[in-house]
């Protein structure tokens, strides 16, 4: 079988799902969409049953999906690290490390994002049936310093707290997905401090979970190719540093231990556009049972969906007229009103279209020839000749004036390196320079020996949004 990890949003989310025929569990981050805005096409593909965790946070952040082919579909399907979300029924259980390390108000915290879906299902295994647990997750993102850097560690915590939990109980599991930190320095571009870059919290837990620094999974990629330089699946996209392959790799398909013998492949897709990330795709040698009754938590069972619930869309339909003249169209003229305003509403073609407002200026009838005569005439009354060139007089007069005094922007500077026009960027980290801007090189990002990248030129602007 095969597990594709994409992050993106909502409209790279539907870019992929038109590949999802070839693909047999598809896992997907940072959709950024609410359950209003999940749509029918989008929510039921065809041969598949998909799985979504939304933010209760705020519109337009976070979430996840899990797409499952239907020979592979879950027993069982979760929302949710803590299990905060789901209702009984759609509970995989195991969290008693989990629930004997937090609050409950820490607990709904660490759900309200929307950054987890759990699907369990069964393979067969030589004489048994195995159980495995797919843990889709969008880690949060955070400095070192940043404030939410706390938050990021208690999510961290918490999915190994969850991972030790359910391997305990013989489960294999996959977790897969953003986790927001590069391991080492070969999955870095260039780090700006190399000798403290090992000691960043993100990447101690991170050591702890592999197998590498005492913890029980693989990273698929690594164990693959422990050497592979420049195998990157992140970057930053204002800066054009795909351009020159100058990213990051935070994106992993991390199996327990066990599932190491039936790895057949790891790769980077690199070549997928659509996000700042790229999918990642691994191949591996799994037997699935598909269930016969889909999970609760599937979004066939939503009420919207699955024909309980009539959508708004349903009240609110396209309305088509029948077909008649244009005088049972309009309404009668009230015998009230002046003569000037009838005679305007005859002379006048009614209006179809708002796109009549943007249609060309050219004469294509004779009804609009007698409208535009008109106008012409009432203004002729006024000895257009003299007035027509008074106005041309006083026009090139002020356009003097403006010209004058309003002289334009200034030209951008130019680069010290490349001496080519530079562009403008907005500060969008938090801190004092927030929202204000700066002149940069234009070129793509990319590394510091490299010539041909942005060069190091800035100068503050100014201006501030």
């Amino acid at each position: 079988m095969e597990f594709v990890r994409v992050i993106g949003a909502y409209i790279y989310l539907l870019h992929v799902i038109q590949y999802l025929h070839i693909l047999q569990i598809v896992c997907l981050q940072e959709t950024k969409i609410t359950r209003d805005m999940l749509d029918e096409a989008t929510a039921l593909v065809e041969g598949y049953s998909s799985y979504y965790s939304f933010s209760r946070k705020k519109s337009g952040y976070s979430g996840v999906a899990t797409y499952c082919k239907n020979s592979c579909t879950p027993f069982q399907a979760e929302e949710g690290l803590a299990g905060t979300l789901s209702s009984h029924e759609a509970k995989i259980d195991f969290y008693d490390s989990v629930h004997g390390s937090f609050t409950d108000e820490g607990l709904k915290a660490l759900d309200s994002e929307g950054r987890c879906v759990m699907t369990l299902h069964r393979f067969k295994e030589e004489e048994t049936v195995a159980s495995l647990i797919v843990i889709n997750v969008y880690c949060p993102h955070a400095g070192d310093n940043d404030e939410r850097l706390a938050y990021k560690l208690e999510f961290y915590r918490a999915l190994s707290l969850r991972c030790d939990d359910l391997l305990s109980q013989g489960y294999h599991v996959i977790v897969l997905g953003d986790i927001n930190v590069s391991h080492r320095l070969i999955d870095h571009c260039e780090p700006d401090d190399v000798t403290s870059f090992s000691k960043s919290p993100s990447r101690i837990w991170l050591d702890g979970f592999l197998v590498e620094g005492g913890g029980k999974f693989i990273d698929s990629f690594r164990y693959l190719y422990p050497t592979k330089e420049k195998a990157f699946t992140c970057w930053n996209t204002k800066m054009n540093a795909r351009v020159n392959n100058y990213g990051t790799r935070i994106d992993y398909i991390m199996l327990s231990s066990k599932l190491s013998q039936s790895l057949r492949e790891c790769i980077i897709m690199s070549e997928v556009y659509g996000s700042d990330h790229c999918p990642v795709k691994a191949s591996i040698a799994l037997n699935f049972i598909s269930s016969t009754q889909l999970p609760a938590l599937c979004t066939k069972n939503f009420k919207e969906f699955s024909g309980k619930q009539l959508k708004m869309s349903e009240f609110i339909c396209k309305r088509s007229l029948a077909v008649g003249s244009a005088d049972e169209l309009q309404s009668k003229p009230d015998v009230s009103e002046p003569k000037k305003m009838r005679l305007s509403q005859k002379t006048t073609k009614q209006q179809s279209s708002l796109l009549n407002f943007f249609a060309s200026t050219s004469v294509t009838s004779r009804e609009n020839v007698s409208s535009l005569q008109f106008v012409s005439s009432t203004t002729e009354s006024t000895n257009s000749f003299d007035c027509n060139k008074s106005l041309s007089t006083a026009t090139s007069s002020s356009v003097g004036l403006w010209k004058n005094l309003l002289k334009g922007p200034a030209p951008p500077p130019v680069c010290s390196g490349h001496k080519e026009a530079c562009v403008l960027r907005t500060v969008k980290k938090k801190g004092p320079n927030m929202n204000r801007q700066f002149w940069a090189c234009p070129r793509a990002a990319g590394h510091s020996s490299d010539l041909n990248a942005q060069c190091n030129f800035f100068l503050w602007s100014s201006a501030k949004r």
